[in-house]
């Protein structure tokens, strides 16, 4: 149980701003990421005492690693292709965005995904991206505020990073 209250109520109207996004640094706009944080806090929902997906940052947190340089573009376009094809099942079976569905339409839509070639991988992919972003040190963008650290009663390791001596910086 978390230390302190946590109200992730706020969570289920939460849509991240990704208008500010470097297309170039991942190969995803604004609306690849909408998805990416629908699909996100889906599989890693809020709950009255656990932080979801949106609590930890789990969509720009992901967008903080895949504008990573030294990362192979095979997983930017792995991740991309992924977000494309559930945009066009979305359109072809509700013609709706995947994000504005109903929680029942989502889960048949990530079902359908789920058994196309490569669409467990990708699901995977990204729920390993939402418990990354919970454990990780906040200086990388998720774990705000140690959120995930709280929940599962974890005292991170010291020295912990700071900004400027982040793993990339070095």
């Amino acid at each position: 149980m978390l230390v302190g209250s946590l109200s992730p109520a706020h969570a289920k109207a939460w849509v991240p701003d990704f208008s500010a996004i470097r297309v170039e640094a991942t190969g995803m706009d604004a609306a690849h990421w909408q998805v990416i944080a629908a699909v996100q806090a889906h599989l890693f929902p809020s709950e009255k005492h656990a932080p979801g997906a949106v609590d930890v940052n789990a969509a720009p947190y992901l967008q903080w690693v895949l504008s990573d340089p030294s990362l192979d573009n095979a997983a930017r376009d792995f991740m991309r292709k992924g977000v494309d094809s559930l945009m066009e099942l979305s359109s072809a079976e509700y013609d709706k965005p995947f994000p504005v569905l109903s929680a029942g339409q989502k889960e048949s839509l990530l079902r359908k995904l789920e058994g196309r070639p490569g669409g467990q991988a990708w699901l995977r992919e990204l729920l390993t991206y939402v418990l990354e972003a919970t454990l990780t040190d906040p200086v990388y963008g998720g774990n705000p505020d140690g959120i995930g650290w709280k929940w599962l009663a974890h005292r991170p390791g010291y020295k912990r990073p700071t900004a400027d001596k982040r793993y990339f910086l070095l």
